[in-house]
C-alpha cells in the first residue's frame, strides 16, 4: 500500500505490481497505462451515456466487486497512487471534450479527507484536468450506503456549496465516483445550477 507522498516504479501496475508489459494488449500499444493487461481486464467497461435531469450522463463502468475492492483500497486503505487508475482508459477522450470546462467533484469528509491525507475525487480529477472546483462540502459526515431511504431524500440538507460565483457562466461537469440512490448526485446538480452555468453535464 502506498502513503500520499510514494509512487510505483514505472514498470509495475499499480494495481498488482506486476511488470506492465508481461502481457501487451492493443490498447497497452495505442497509450500508456499504469495498469497492466489483467487489471484493465478486470474493469467493466460500460460507457453508457444517458440523461439525468435532463443534462447529459455518461457512466463509464460497472460498479462490479473488483472496482468497489479498488475504491475501497484507494478511499479506505488509503493508497493514493491509484488515482491514476480510474479515468486511465478514457484519459484521451475526456481531455479533448472537457479541456474548457470547469469540472466540479462531489463532497467528501473533511475529517476523512485529513485522515487520509488527500481528496479523493479531487485527486483523480486533477489527473487529467487543472480546472477543478471543489466547492461542494459536506455539512456533516456521513456515509450514504449507511443511509436509509428516507434519509437519502434530505440530502440537499447535507450538502453545501462555497464560492459558487466561480461556476458562473461556465460549462460545468460533474464528476463522481460511484451512483446508487442518484441522490447525492442529484444534489450536485442542484446546487450548481444555482449558480447559473453556461451547461452542465456528469
Amino acid at each position: 500500500m502506498y502513503s500520499h507522498n510514494q509512487k510505483t516504479q514505472s514498470n509495475e501496475c499499480l494495481i498488482c505490481f506486476e511488470p506492465l508489459l508481461k502481457e501487451i494488449s492493443f490498447v497497452h500499444i495505442l497509450r500508456s497505462l499504469p495498469i497492466c493487461y489483467q487489471c484493465l481486464n478486470k474493469f467493466e467497461v460500460l460507457n453508457f451515456h444517458t440523461l439525468f435531469h435532463h443534462h447529459p450522463l455518461q457512466i463509464l463502468y460497472f460498479y462490479n466487486e473488483f472496482f468497489q475492492s479498488l475504491l475501497y483500497q484507494y478511499k479506505g486503505l488509503y493508497d493514493y497512487a491509484l488515482k491514476d487508475t480510474f479515468l486511465c482508459l478514457f484519459s484521451d477522450e475526456l481531455i479533448r471534450k472537457y479541456s474548457n470546462y470547469v469540472i466540479v467533484v462531489a463532497p467528501s469528509s473533511k475529517e476523512d479527507n485529513l485522515v487520509r491525507g488527500f481528496s479523493p475525487m479531487e485527486s483523480i480529477a486533477k489527473t487529467i484536468w487543472k480546472n477543478v472546483f471543489t466547492g461542494l462540502y459536506k455539512k456533516e459526515k456521513y456515509k450514504q450506503s449507511d443511509l436509509r431511504y428516507e434519509d437519502r431524500e434530505k440530502m440537499k440538507k447535507k450538502i453545501g456549496i462555497r464560492n459558487g460565483e466561480q461556476l458562473k457562466g461556465k460549462k460545468v461537469l460533474i464528476l463522481d465516483d460511484v451512483i446508487t440512490s442518484g441522490n447525492t448526485l442529484s444534489t450536485c446538480l442542484s446546487l450548481v445550477l444555482l449558480q447559473n452555468p453556461q451547461c452542465v453535464e456528469l
